[in-house]
Order: structure tokens, then C-alpha cells, then sequence
């Protein structure tokens, strides 16, 4: 892996439907899916994420550009499988829920199909408060560590049916460096949106022999 830094405000780039931004064709070489990587990664270092984080209720404290090979991610979107791609990693300051705001995890339960739009559980293990959202093309997962103690484990998104109940896991689309949270911190990682359908996001917490699922959400972009 190879990190990237770069500034945590810039011009902002467009969203979903240019050119540039589409995925290759299955049938495309290697060399046109290196050059849609190298232009995802441009386009990630030249994105606004420090508006981002504004947006989701959040001030950005710092930002990271990772390279990497995601096996899940690559596969999704039918990308040679030794594909480098970038990941964004943040890490924030987040407003508190409210009470009004932890009442509407209850509602999303009930849910009978995966709800649009940015969607937030604010009764994780930990406790915690796990959101999914997309912007500029990106989808975004976080988890706000509002417990006592620091916490280690990592963010994984699924792709799952648009009728799921209940937020379940399905098949991996992207998994998260494992990483602290400190207390009161949020840290989120973003991937470019390559699909359009459901996902869910989970927070696995790290134990002393493997991982547990702490929680997570869903939402259809």
C-alpha cells in the first residue's frame, strides 16, 4: 500500500455521469483500467472532502489517499484482479446524535426495503453510531466511537438485495485498513461508487481471537 497525502479542501469535482468516470467495459484491457484508476485517483485528491465532512455534519481533522489492492471491490466491478485503486480515509469530528436522531435507527428496522439516501444507526455496540452515504460519486462509511475506551477493528461495506430487511451483511464490495477509534472519534473510508443498487456498512470489532460484527446500516444509492 502507499499512502498519499494531499490537501483536505479542493476544487470540487463532479458527480456520477461523465465520461471520465465511468468504468471500463468488461471486455477492456489492463492499460484502460490502469488509466481509469489513475484518473480515480486524480479525482479523489482534487474532490472537496473537507466540504464533505461539513455536509455530513462533521469538521475534517485529517484525510489520507491509500492505494491498494480490494479483491471484492475489483471483482464488483469486473476490474482485473490485481487492480491498485484508491481509498480515502478520514478522520473526524462529528456532532453528537440527539435523541431524535438515535429514534430513527428504530424506524429503519422496520424498513421492508433498503431506504434511499444517507442513512445512520445510532445504536451500534460500543456504543457507536455507524452512517453509509454517498456524494461526488463516492460511497462514504463511518463509525463515531462514543464509548469510554478506544476501540480497534475495521469498516466493511456489502453489497446486498434492494428488499433486505434488518441491514444484513452480503457480498463483500469493499473492507476498511483495520485501525483505533479513540474516544468520540469518527473515522470513515470512501470508495468510488462503480454501482448503482443496496449496500450496507458494518463496524467489526476487533477480540482476542478474530472479530465481531459491532452493528451497521444501510441505504440505496
Amino acid at each position: 500500500m502507499a499512502a498519499l497525502g494531499g490537501a483536505a479542501g479542493a476544487t470540487q469535482d463532479a458527480g456520477p455521469g461523465q465520461d471520465d468516470d465511468q468504468t471500463p467495459a468488461t471486455h477492456a484491457s489492463v492499460a484502460q483500467w490502469q488509466a481509469w484508476a489513475e484518473h480515480d485517483l486524480d479525482r479523489a485528491r482534487r474532490y472537496d472532502w473537507a466540504a464533505d465532512s461539513t455536509a455530513r455534519g462533521c469538521t475534517l481533522l485529517e484525510i489520507e489517499f491509500t492505494t491498494e489492492v480490494d479483491p471484492g471491490y475489483n471483482a464488483a466491478m469486473g476490474a482485473p484482479a490485481g487492480l491498485s485503486t484508491v481509498r480515502v480515509d478520514r478522520v473526524e469530528e462529528c456532532e453528537e446524535p440527539t435523541a431524535e436522531m438515535k429514534a430513527m435507527t428504530s424506524t429503519q428496522a422496520r424498513t421492508a426495503s433498503v431506504p434511499r439516501g444517507t442513512r445512520c444507526n445510532y445504536g451500534t455496540r460500543g456504543p457507536g453510531t455507524i452512517c453509509l452515504s454517498s456524494s461526488g460519486s463516492w460511497i462514504t462509511a463511518s463509525w463515531q466511537n462514543r464509548g469510554s475506551a478506544a476501540t480497534t477493528g475495521f469498516l466493511r461495506i456489502y453489497r446486498i438485495p434492494t428488499n433486505a430487511s434488518h441491514c444484513p451483511t452480503g457480498t463483500t464490495w469493499h473492507t476498511g485498513a483495520q485501525t483505533t477509534w479513540s474516544s468520540g472519534q469518527t473515522r470513515s473510508i470512501s470508495k468510488a461508487q462503480t454501482q448503482n443498487g443496496a449496500y450496507s456498512a458494518h463496524i467489526w470489532r476487533q477480540n482476542v481471537v478474530g472479530h465481531s460484527n459491532w452493528g451497521g446500516t444501510c441505504a440505496r444509492f
